[in-house]
């Protein structure tokens, strides 16, 4: 009896054993568990922190290229903005240009009516002009003729034609009316050449040299006539036709001249009657054939243009 009670303790003990075993066992496991559990803890949290530092960096990474890229869509809007401006402002040249084109356009079309005007205007009064000129050469040639029949008629004035223009006088002698004192000039490039002078006088290379100054080739005409009757009444006449002028001056020059001059001004005529052609105005009737061999007209196309004269 004494032996149940020991072997009941010790089966108890025995259990009591086993209950303290299975719970250290418990114990170990849940703390292998736990400590697996941290062990798996810290490597998630060593994996996340790992995971935190690398997305820190690609944070940052990030965090500049938003920075760059809102540069560039500043940059973006300030070219856009400066495109937008700029477009306005061609737009607006572009219409202040069309309204000018058109201001312009109008202003061409006056002018050119404003033009026309004026051409025919123009082309009127020269066509009055041509016939003015007509008239009042007519009536020159007229009062010429009239006045050299005068002065052959009273005063033995003649003018004859050839090689240039001989001028011949009479009734200065009153004991010999009938004879005749005459000189000869001649036109070479725009300057008046005594050819001969019968008889001759004194002086005649001084008056050529006023006359080259002046043009004035009725005055010139006068003091010759006046030098004869001078050197009739003092008795210094002389026989010998001299010209100084013209020693140096060959017949074969004279000719050559004589040639290119009446070249220049045939030229000169067809450049007159293509330019009046072209400007469609009637140019001026041409003289008859009698009006243009008479004296009158040969002392008339002898003159110089009065607007080439020598400096003296």
């Amino acid at each position: 009896m004494a032996a149940e009670p020991a072997v009941d303790l010790l089966r108890r003990m025995q259990d009591r054993r086993a209950a303290i075993q299975r719970r250290i066992s418990h114990a170990q496991e849940r703390a292998t568990a736990t400590a697996a559990a941290f062990s798996a803890a810290l490597l998630s949290a060593r994996s996340i922190a790992n995971q935190t530092v690398s997305n820190r960096a690609q944070l940052n990474d990030l965090k500049q290229q938003l920075r760059k890229l809102e540069a560039d869509l500043a940059q973006a809007l300030s070219v856009q903005t400066s495109k937008r401006s700029k477009h306005k402002l061609m737009s607006e040249s572009i219409l202040n240009t069309t309204a000018t084109n058109e201001q312009l356009r109008s202003l061409v079309m006056d002018q050119r009516a404003r033009r026309d005007e004026y051409v025919n205007a123009i082309s009127n009064q020269l066509q009055a002009i041509e016939s003015l000129e007509a008239e009042n050469d007519t009536k020159g040639d007229k009062n010429l003729e009239k006045a050299i029949m005068w002065y052959d008629k009273f005063l033995g004035f003649q003018v004859v034609g050839g090689e240039g223009v001989k001028f011949v006088f009479s009734k200065i002698d009153v004991q010999s009316p009938d004879r005749e004192y005459s000189f000869c000039i001649k036109l070479i490039e725009e300057r008046y050449i005594l050819v001969h002078c019968v008889p001759f006088v004194d002086g005649s290379k001084e008056l050529v040299k006023h006359l080259n100054c002046n043009n004035d080739l009725y005055k010139f005409v006068r003091t010759m006539r006046e030098r004869f009757q001078v050197a009739t009444i003092s008795g210094n006449l002389s026989a010998i036709s001299f010209c100084p002028d013209m020693s140096s001056i060959t017949s074969s020059s004279l000719s050559a001249l004589s040639l290119d001059s009446r070249s220049e001004n045939s030229t000169n005529q067809r450049h007159t009657r293509s330019r009046s052609k072209n400007l469609k105005i009637p140019t001026k009737k041409g003289l008859s054939s009698q009006s243009a061999a008479s004296p009158g007209s040969m002392v008339r196309n002898m003159r110089r243009s009065p607007r080439i004269v020598e400096r003296c």
